[in-house]
């Protein structure tokens, strides 16, 4: 049994860390303009810095289940700080794009492994029956940092440099080592594990994983139909091929499948899947719509999203202690619900939409994702026994991994399709037959106004001004109407998350 006192210092620092951890997913995302601009790059090139810190952190996940159980908690934990502290530092001094892109990848193996390693660790302090108020804290790193990310980063390069999106790490990494170093119990001691690495399983584990996550995150730009996409896709669907053909012959397996015979975690972790399918595919679509639909600027994207990582930390401490008191499986129901209803509510966005409009219904998502994330973690650490916890503690981060990539992948491509959708629909009813099409043509062609911007229509559209104008108003439209189905679709999905939330079975420890 561990002091209160210990519970709660190690878990301040861990969260600590964490947040800095998903911070920096999100941060760097606003200063890649100036990133381009200082390294002479192109955007093709500067997409690196965000796709090799993905994979790295995914890449990591598994192997820490072996490292936990080798040599414990504490060394690993203050290792990743260390690493992750050294290439930040190397980040912000970085002179090339390919320095760069080294010391992210390192940077995510460093800062990837902090999820597995602080699961395993408050499975360990934590009783169950105090857990899901320590993962309601926990859920802070996780739920809040993407969204104050775009405004400490708008912040961060618009009075300072780009370099110190990097730098800004540095002193929290710092004292969270000193905090870590002085008050964590060494436990390297303890460990009797003498099994061998699984090298056969991790090499096609993380060829596996690498490169889905490529074709996640490049499929938008180089496109989904092309021989690069296809060629990731086919390298990724070899690696799992592979991976499960030789996992059975292995002694000490990378991955312990029979951990999914716990009807519980296999529960779990499907909704876990779900979750992140919609709560990344709405952290990616959202300040999307606010920046180019509704034209504000990256600061001011994230300051409206602040109000959802408040509600989201203010909820989930409050709700994870209720997952201690009356078990988890309805409060996961009900987070999901609240989480498909705020969805919903984003179905009528329009350019006349207020910023009451825009918020509240981040507000009551933010209520429902701070009582989902607790109790869905507690209930996965839960459900298995105490020497299966490295185990639980690998598989949710990674299976949550690989859902929010193809939940981007997915809503991105979702969102074009209906683009195109849109625009054939407007289309067949924009005509010369069409009697209120004809009256905004003519009003735009004899309203000097609108005959001074056409420098901004394409070609095609130069020699009648006011088709162009009409053109682009449809464009706008069709686009507008493409992202509230987006936000119906993601509401659709949690709703489906709530079947498997039903099938659990509500356990309170006391």
């Amino acid at each position: 049994m561990y002091s209160k006192e210990y519970k709660n210092l190690v878990l301040i620092l861990l969260v600590a860390f964490f947040f800095m951890v998903m911070l920096d997913m999100s941060i760097v995302t606003i200063a890649i303009p100036k990133i381009m601009s200082s390294l002479g790059v192109n955007l093709v090139d500067v997409d690196w810095i965000m796709i090799a810190y993905n994979v790295a952190t995914a890449v990591i996940i598994m192997p820490i289940t072996f490292i936990i159980r080798k040599i414990g908690l504490k060394i690993p934990i203050a290792l990743s700080i260390v690493f992750f502290t050294i290439s930040s530092v190397a980040c912000g001094f970085a002179s090339s794009i390919n320095m760069l892109i080294f010391f992210r990848i390192i940077q995510g193996l460093s800062g990837g492994g902090i999820a597995p390693l602080g699961l395993a660790l408050l499975g360990k302090v934590f009783e169950p029956e105090e857990r899901g108020r320590a993962m309601g804290i926990w859920g802070i790193g996780a739920m809040a940092a993407p969204a104050i990310g775009p405004t400490l980063g708008g912040w961060i390069t618009d009075h300072l440099t780009w370099r110190w999106v990097f730098f800004v790490n540095v002193p929290v990494a710092v004292i969270t080592l000193i905090g870590i170093l002085i008050i964590m119990e060494d436990d390297h001691k303890t460990q009797y594990f003498k099994a061998s690495f699984d090298f056969i399983g991790f090499i096609f584990f993380a060829m596996a994983i690498a490169f889905i996550l490529v074709a996640f995150n490049e499929g938008r730009t180089k496109g989904w139909d092309s021989s690069y996409i296809h060629i990731c896709e086919l390298l990724s669907v070899t690696g799992f091929m592979f991976f499960f053909l030789f996992e059975p012959f292995i002694s000490t397996p990378l991955i312990d499948f029979n951990i999914f015979k716990n009807y519980n975690f296999t529960l779990i972790s499907l909704i876990n899947a779900v979750r992140a399918i919609a709560l990344f595919g709405y952290l990616f679509i959202f300040p999307v719509y606010l920046e180019n639909i509704m034209d504000y600027t990256p600061y001011t994207t994230g300051l409206i999203m602040i109000p959802m990582a408040v509600a989201v930390a203010l909820s989930a401490s409050i709700f994870g202690k209720g997952a201690d008191k009356y078990g988890p499986k309805y409060f996961i129901i009900f987070g999901m619900l609240l989480t498909a209803i705020s969805l919903f509510m984003y179905r009528n966005l329009s350019l006349q939409s207020s910023l009451f409009d825009i918020i509240y219904p981040s507000i009551i998502g933010g209520i429902g994702f701070g009582m989902l994330y607790p109790s869905m973690m507690s209930a996965g650490l839960n459900s298995v026994k105490k020497e299966q916890i490295p185990e639980a503690s690998g598989l949710l981060p990674v299976t949550m991994r690989l859902a929010s990539g193809f939940g981007i992948a997915y809503f991105a491509n979702y969102l074009a399709s209906k683009q195109v959708y849109y625009l054939a629909r407007y289309s067949d009813k924009i005509n010369d037959k069409n009697f209120a099409f004809l009256k905004a043509k003519s009003y735009f062609n004899s309203n000097g106004l609108f005959k001074t911007n056409v420098g901004i229509l394409a070609n095609s559209a130069r020699i009648d001004t006011g088709l162009g104008i009409v053109n682009n108003v449809v464009q706008m439209f069709a686009t507008v109407q493409s992202y509230d189905d987006v936000f119906i679709a993601a509401g659709v999905i949690c709703l489906i998350g709530i079947v498997p939330a039903i099938m659990l079975k509500n356990t309170v420890h006391r």
